[in-house]
């Protein structure tokens, strides 16, 4: 009779174990897709209460506004590099007519010459390379100057009805000075800057607007202090972002009388032709009057920048790694634990 001999199957896996491995690796999934397909709200779970979300982030509930008649700001994260980018009104200031400068023809200058012939002006501060504000205020700017430099209802309460039209055109009755934020600005940006501006004016404007507006470069490239003297003047902060070679500023007009005293503030990137009339008027008359618009500054807010935004994205991706170990473990597992339920192969002459 032939002998026969029992080969042990492998041991086969804790069913408790079985049973909890759906559940397992159903977590594990969910968090490693989330920091594989998601890096929005791996992002916004990085942020910390006082920073936005992130695109793909579910919102967090709003807290009750205070009774108080005051809301309060809350104070910017330490990664917000724009915190003192905004505008201190200064109303009565006068600019420093001293300051001296280069025009866009590279011609040596001073504030108090750019500013001459008796009129009112237009302050602005502008760079060449701005990424987006500069171009879209000036671009403002120059949309309304049409309409300004055409007949249209005066300021002035004391003309009568049928006369109460007027005109204000750059070059004529008033003029526009932009300082070049950028001290190492070269000329031949500076011109192609002003031009591209020129040329947004109707043709019969264009003429007086080239001998009313100008350009201001720093008197020597890389000295920055004319331009900061001027800005401190009339309150207008603003800070170099170094990692991304930019400029934090706001977007205002400071309007300025015949002798450089600041007049009025307009804020914003669109202006009403009745606001700059009236502003032009009162700038004429050295009348000081109330601030108009809403301010935005021009700054470039990388939420990478933040350790807890890294935080949060290094932990999900060692959640996703660790997903994939466990997953395939799993795998391993279960493969281990089919072939041990198989019946053993029959041995050598056993029938």
């Amino acid at each position: 009779m032939a002998s026969s001999s029992i080969i042990a199957p492998p041991r086969a896996l804790p069913r408790g174990l079985l049973r909890a491995l759906p559940r397992a690796l159903a977590a594990l999934g969910a968090l490693g897709w989330l920091g594989v397909l998601s890096p929005g709200a791996a992002l916004a779970l990085g942020h910390p209460p006082d920073q936005a979300p992130g695109p793909g982030a579910v919102p967090a509930p709003a807290a009750a506004a205070p009774a108080a008649p005051d809301d309060e700001i809350p104070t910017p994260p330490p990664t917000f590099q724009a915190g003192g980018v905004t505008v201190d009104e200064h109303l009565g200031a006068r600019v420093p007519l001293d300051a001296r400068f280069r025009t866009q023809d590279g011609t040596p200058t001073t504030l108090g010459e750019a500013l001459g012939g008796g009129l009112p002006a237009i302050l602005t501060f502008n760079y060449s390379d701005c990424p987006m504000l500069c171009n879209v205020q000036l671009n403002g700017l120059t949309a309304a100057l049409p309409a300004v430099g055409t007949p249209g209802v005066s300021p002035d309460p004391d003309r009568p009805g049928p006369d109460r039209r007027a005109v204000f055109r750059v070059g004529v009755q008033f003029r526009i000075v932009t300082i070049d934020l950028e001290p190492n600005e070269t000329i031949d940006k500076a011109r192609a800057m002003r031009e591209r501006y020129l040329a947004r004016l109707p043709e019969d404007q264009r003429a007086a607007a080239r001998t009313g507006w100008t350009f201001l470069l720093a008197a020597t490239p890389g000295d920055a202090a004319a331009i900061r003297r001027v800005a401190d003047a009339v309150g207008f902060r603003y800070t170099y972002i170094k990692d991304r070679a930019e400029w934090a500023h706001p977007a205002a007009l400071t309007f300025l009388s015949a002798a450089g005293v600041v007049t009025r503030y307009v804020h914003g990137i669109e202006y009403e032709p009745a606001v700059l009339r009236a502003s032009i008027y009162k700038a004429g008359l050295a009348e000081p009057a109330a601030a108009i618009g809403f301010l935005l500054r021009c700054y470039h807010f990388d939420p990478d920048a933040s350790s807890h935004a890294r935080a949060g994205v290094l932990a999900l991706r060692i959640g996703a790694a660790g997903f994939v170990v466990v997953l395939f473990s799993a795998l391993g597992a279960l493969h281990l634990s089919r072939r041990g339920k198989r019946p053993p192969a029959a041995p050598n002459g056993v029938t």
